[in-house]
């Protein structure tokens, strides 16, 4: 039965390429170390002792946010004495923008040298709790239960295995994109012989970092356009509607879009737009409708509208 799960595993991780997609590659690297426990070894009177430290490397790929595979290298140390290389598929859950959950189900090719020494393969599962420290950096703690490993009638035990770790990961390609401002329009007036009252717009919509109310070069530059349209049309009105994807709490996410609905604001004001002029709203993740990485950027926005009404001249 063992030497059918390794080739499962395979199996299930093709097709997860195959099937998944990210707008971004997140491949990851990582190493831990913690203790396993083998406590059958004292069981079978083999005189080991069960108890050792662990350390591990790895390296995986996320092919979505709640879906990816994972490659590593493992070392069970003291007189279990085992070198080891696992493959599993890793499911995740969400809980905030920040902190997520995770299960693991795989298969481990162990190299035992205590005793008189043996090499199989045997299934491992487990689960764990992922900190997103930053965009670079994840911090996690893992717990992996191996079953099976090794044989009684080949090296004097066959042992369960309970492993925890602490583990620090590396996501050298993850990070937020800013995708490019909307340019705002304005419509000029038409000049001509006789005059219509008529209402003219300006509007566009500047995007944030993950968990960021920052404003980037990119955004000032569309927010310098509102000014600029607001110097030009003395009776306006300016409106800045903030939101935010909808990862994380829905309180924390309606404070995050008041942040970045306020710091544009800040930004106008700065710029000679008059602050009694501006109105504010933010809506948090309500109308959020993100899925992927792309889609969510698209979601933490402030949307910026100018309103003036103006006279022009039109043709007969």
């Amino acid at each position: 039965m063992k030497k059918t799960v390794a080739p499962t595993l395979i199996a299930l991780a093709i097709a997860a390429a195959g099937m998944s997609a990210t707008a971004q590659a997140d491949w990851y690297l990582g190493a831990g170390a913690g203790y396993a426990d083998s406590s059958d070894i004292e069981r079978n009177n083999t005189g080991l002792d069960g108890d050792g430290e662990a350390i591990s490397l790895f390296t995986g790929y996320n092919f979505n946010d709640y879906f990816g595979a994972e490659l590593g290298l493992n070392r069970f140390g003291q007189d279990v004495d085992t070198n080891a290389l696992n493959l599993s598929v890793i499911g995740r859950m969400p809980l905030s923008e920040r902190v997520s959950l995770f299960g693991e189900l795989g298969a481990l090719g162990y190299d035992i040298k205590a005793g008189a020494g043996d090499d199989g393969v045997a299934p491992i599962y487990g689960g764990g709790i992922t900190y997103r420290a930053s965009d670079l950096v994840d911090v996690q703690a893992r717990y992996r239960r191996v079953e099976d490993m090794g044989d009684i009638n080949k090296n004097g035990f066959e042992t369960d295995v309970n492993n925890y770790m602490l583990e620090v990961v590396l996501h050298p390609n993850r990070g937020e994109s800013t995708p490019p401002p909307v340019a705002p329009v304005v419509q000029q007036p038409q000049a001509e012989t006789t005059y219509e009252t008529r209402s003219v717009t300006a509007d566009g919509s500047i995007y944030f970092a993950f968990d960021k109310s920052d404003l980037s070069g990119e955004s000032r530059a569309t927010l310098d356009e509102v000014a600029r349209f607001s110097q030009e049309n003395p009776n306006y009105q300016v409106e800045l509607a903030g939101y935010a994807d909808r990862l994380g709490t829905a309180e924390y996410n309606r404070k995050l879009s008041e942040r970045r609905a306020l710091a544009a604001k800040d930004y106008l004001v700065q710029r000679g737009v008059a602050a009694q002029n501006i109105q504010t709203a933010w809506y948090g993740s309500e109308l959020a409708e993100g899925i992927t990485e792309e889609e969510r950027q698209r979601d933490r926005r402030v949307d910026a509208k100018a309103q003036a009404t103006i006279e022009v001249e039109i043709v007969e």
